[in-house]
């Protein structure tokens, strides 16, 4: 329900001050056992300062980030997993970056195609690797980070494992607020 009115450009985000690196830390915990579990290992690199905080619905986007991690765990065998926070610039707009790199078993073009869509189809060698997955999680991320106007896009090989990325501006509430009396305004 959730996905849905924010598809419809409902705000339904609690936006907050948000520390990525606290959360990204607490993710890294909690997955780390399935990780252990499996044999692989599971990394956490932070940039050398202290990232800025940025405004998120907390809630929302660790349940995506959370997603994407968790999935990266589950779908490799050998190697590991590494999460990455960058603080980044393009022109004048500043974003934090999150890199989650899988050794698994990649992706073919046609799945990273439509990977995020809520109509994927998990591949025959992902429910392989694991059974229970049902392919809506990627397109439930994807839906969050947008809402928080950032992006998401993968990168993948078969056979050769899978780097997400996702970039969250950096911005001010006022900022937020503004976006969002704008989306509403058109809908209306």
């Amino acid at each position: 329900l959730d996905i849905s009115k924010l598809q419809l450009g409902h705000n339904i985000l609690d936006i907050k001050e948000t520390s990525l690196t606290e959360m990204l830390r607490d993710i890294i915990v909690e997955v780390k056992p399935e990780a252990d579990k499996r044999g692989i290992y599971l990394t956490l690199t932070l940039p050398p300062e202290t990232a800025p905080l940025v405004m998120a619905d907390a809630v929302k986007l660790r349940e995506a980030l959370y997603n994407l991690t968790d999935n990266a765990v589950k779908y490799t065998e050998k190697g590991g997993v590494k999460v990455e926070l960058q603080v980044m610039a393009k022109g004048k707009k500043n974003f934090l970056l999150i890199k989650v790199t899988d050794t698994g078993i990649g992706m073919s073009a046609e799945e990273v195609k439509n990977v995020f869509g809520h109509q994927f189809e998990r591949s025959k060698e992902a429910k392989k690797v694991y059974a229970l997955g049902r392919g809506i999680g990627l397109f439930i991320a994807a839906s969050i980070i947008k809402a928080h106007d950032g992006k998401i896009w993968v990168e993948s090989e078969l056979n050769v494992g899978s780097p997400f990325f996702i970039t969250i501006p950096l911005r001010s509430i006022e900022d937020f607020e503004m976006k969002s009396k704008n989306i509403s305004s058109k809908i209306i």
